[in-house]
């Protein structure tokens, strides 16, 4: 539409051009065939383009044409009928409908290729029956392709506009309970849902009653899909159900994430060792049970376009036990939260060397020297240069050291 605009705008211009100038004897000298010149007289004032914003009908009512039908053009005005649905004209003129900007601080890029989505919902296998919980819901183009595989969606949303209009837009969906549309970030909605769980199980109350999930989906910022995957890696239990009509089954534990393509690649590839190897990467491995980079995405396939590629990416979440339970000494208990905090402080130098990066008020130096030594670690060895389980078991025996020499100072 923007492309026809301008060429019809650019026709009318050289049309006036021609029709206001003026013939002049003026020619090449010294032969008997003179060419005339044109002498360009001053441009006729121009009719501003028809408006491209989108308006209500003047019935109330929405036109249900396609947006390319004229009867959708009445008094320059321009009237798309389903403007939630994928397509650069129908999702920018919905945007421009609501008289809304992408939020910067946010990270807002819209999704608006079909095959792209349509994509995105087949690797993450929605089918009838399955309930997802869609971060970052947006204008709602995967929202309605997740619905048509007949799946319970809930959805959750932190733009207040967005959400607002969200919910008039899926106003049915709400009516039937297929869709659930929660206003809330969602980092701070888990954290909350994880708190109420504790005070129904302290209560004696049944936990059962907390909606859980059978697949994640998360079409979200590339500055912070990292740090969600970071905060659902422990979460196994209170995000994901067991598969329905089968309760003994083991939930799925299945989280597809649109990230930034790099981050995609360096967190599904790569190993101990490489020099890309970090912290996440430790903590993915240990978490999940298997990861895999499923396929990339352009940025021409998000509006406004970002500076980057995505890709979409599937990490299989296993039990938070199971994952720490890896190379563990007696009863020594390791908690997510010890855990993370130990490989961090690893990696808090990259370039050093593991032992000189764990300070003493977390391990002896005595001890971490020990430690390394029964498992065969190198004094020179780099952050990079551990896998998760020899980070677990390296933990765990420390921790059981540490444990020991309290006991014998009480």
């Amino acid at each position: 539409a923007r492309r026809f605009l301008a060429k019809t705008m650019a026709n009318m211009m050289f049309t006036n051009m021609m029709s206001t100038s003026s013939p002049c004897s003026r020619g090449r000298t010294g032969g008997a065939s003179r060419r005339p010149c044109f002498i360009m007289a001053s441009p006729r004032p121009r009719p501003n383009p028809p408006s491209t914003r989108c308006a209500a009908s003047p019935s109330g009512e929405r036109n249900t044409a396609s947006p390319d039908s004229s009867s959708q053009r009445r008094d320059g005005e321009y009237y798309p009928s389903k403007v939630l649905w994928p397509g650069i004209e129908k999702t920018d003129a919905y945007l421009r409908k609501m008289d809304f900007r992408a939020k910067k601080s946010l990270g807002q890029n819209f999704m608006i290729q079909e095959n792209v989505l349509s994509k995105t919902v087949a690797y993450a296998g929605v089918q009838k029956g399955d309930r997802v919980l869609e971060i970052g819901s947006g204008t709602g183009n995967l929202t309605r392709y997740m619905l048509a595989k007949g799946a319970e969606v809930v959805c959750v949303e932190k733009d207040d506009r967005l959400h607002e209009a969200f919910v008039k837009e899926f106003e049915e969906e709400v009516k039937s309970k297929r869709l659930k549309v929660v206003h809330a970030d969602v980092m701070r909605w888990l954290t909350e849902r994880d708190r109420r769980e504790r005070e129904l199980a302290a209560s004696g109350g049944s936990v059962d009653q907390m909606l859980r999930f059978d697949k994640v989906v998360a079409n979200l910022p590339f500055n912070i899909t990292t740090d969600l995957l970071k905060f659902l890696l422990p979460r196994y239990k209170s995000v994901f159900r067991p598969p329905t009509g089968s309760p003994e089954s083991r939930p799925s534990g299945d989280v597809f994430l649109l990230l930034q393509d790099e981050a995609a690649r360096r967190l599904c590839e790569c190993r101990a060792g490489d020099s890309n190897y970090r912290a996440m990467n430790v903590l993915v491995d240990c978490f999940c049970s298997s990861t895999e980079y499923l396929f990339k995405i352009d940025r021409k396939a998000f509006f406004p376009a970002p500076n980057v590629d995505g890709a979409l990416a599937h990490f299989k979440i296993r039990p938070r036990e199971e994952a720490l339970s890896v190379g563990q000494v007696g009863d020594t208990v390791v908690t997510s939260k010890q855990f993370h905090t130990f490989v961090n402080q690893c990696f808090s130098r990259r370039r050093k060397m593991v032992k000189n990066n764990i300070p003493s008020n977390m391990f002896g130096a005595d001890e971490v020297a020990r430690v390394m030594e029964e498992l065969d670690l190198g004094a020179e060895t780099r952050p990079q240069d551990l896998s998760c389980e020899q980070y677990l078991s390296m933990l765990h025996k420390l921790q059981s050291l540490k444990n020991s020499r309290e006991a014998e100072s009480a």
